[in-house]
């Protein structure tokens, strides 16, 4: 294995992969970041406990990744500043797990995608929420059902979510490095953000036929430091099995809270994520009943299995469809 891009999301990775190593299901051959400081070993060190450098080939040169033939590689940079990685080691052979968003441009997209299913190359995006011990008991759940309506809400604040190891300052990007809020490094909280509830209802619901969506944009005064990213977004997709998703999102100024609301809605209930648990609303009962139920009489928890790290869990479906040649192993290949 090989990585590319040790920002935040990198090093949780690197973690996952490197607790692979110590079972022997994966071996670490190259580590890449465009910031040297990023591959220093004693800083890695913060982010993966016991990590060695070893032979571990360390370079701010991607051709040095390439050379050092690796069967797999992850790619985990911001979405703006991919420069033909994915289509380079596709073209090579090695297998990808691409970060998401994977790109900000369809085109662009399509490209990768084109270059990947030629390659006849295992690949996985990382929506590592499929492997969630909660969406996974939903999923079966929902399965005799008729989903109705994915809902899901979320206001964040403008300030918040920035970048931790990548020099955005010095590539044209906002000073404060709060990437969520530009448009040019983010492409907007939906790409950003919405993605995760989105590729959630697609696990449940299938493909999406039909979007509509408005925003609510941020006039020139009210842009500071490149924070230029609407107020608020309301975006629907329709589902081929014509289901619905409502979402709702925002950042603010000023605000410094966070509040979130994810529901699934089926024909005789209501599925909600509700802290670490799943809440049922549906009364199983005699129809119609002699008095209306109350709240607490019609909620159960569904049964989940132990929680799991969803990071480690992606890396090793990951590793496991390469290593027996398994495609189906993957929950999301890049063409999903």
């Amino acid at each position: 294995m090989a990585l590319l891009g040790l920002g935040q999301r990198g090093l949780q990775h690197l973690k996952a992969l490197w607790t692979l190593q110590q079972e022997g299901m994966v071996q670490l051959v190259a580590l890449g970041d465009a910031f040297a400081q990023n591959l220093e070993e004693a800083k890695i060190q913060r982010y993966v406990p016991g990590f060695q450098a070893h032979d571990i080939v360390h370079s701010t040169n991607f051709a040095a990744l390439m050379d050092a033939q690796p069967d797999a590689l992850y790619i985990c940079l911001p979405p703006n500043v991919h420069n033909g990685e994915v289509i380079q080691a596709a073209q090579a052979g090695i297998h990808l797990f691409v970060e998401k968003p994977m790109s900000l441009f369809l085109d662009e997209a399509l490209a990768m995608e084109k270059a990947i299913a030629e390659a006849n190359i295992i690949s996985t995006v990382g929506f590592q929420q499929r492997f969630d011990v909660r969406h996974e008991a939903m999923k079966t759940f929902l399965a005799d059902k008729t989903p109705i309506l994915g809902q899901y809400v979320f206001h964040a604040p403008f300030e918040a979510h920035s970048v931790k190891h990548t020099h955005t300052e010095t590539q044209g990007g906002p000073t404060n490095r709060v990437w969520t809020a530009n448009r040019a490094w983010s492409g907007g909280t939906v790409v950003e953000g919405g993605i995760h509830p989105l590729d959630l209802w697609r696990y449940w619901f299938g493909n999406v036929v039909w979007v509509q969506a408005t925003y609510n944009h941020r006039p020139p005064h009210e842009i500071f430091d490149g924070a230029d990213n609407p107020y608020a977004y309301a975006v629907t997709f329709g589902f081929a099995n014509g289901a619905l998703g409502s979402m709702t999102l925002s950042r603010l100024r000023k605000v410094y809270a966070t509040q979130s609301l994810h529901q699934v809605l089926w024909s005789e209930g209501h599925l909600c994520l509700e802290d670490k648990d799943v809440a049922v609303y549906h009364y199983s009962g005699a129809y119609p009943p002699t008095t209306v139920p109350s709240r607490e009489s019609v909620r159960s928890v569904l049964p989940v299995a132990q929680a799991q790290d969803t990071t480690l869990a992606i890396a090793r479906s990951f590793a496991l469809a390469i290593r027996e040649g398994d495609a189906s192993l993957v929950r999301s290949p890049f063409a999903d």
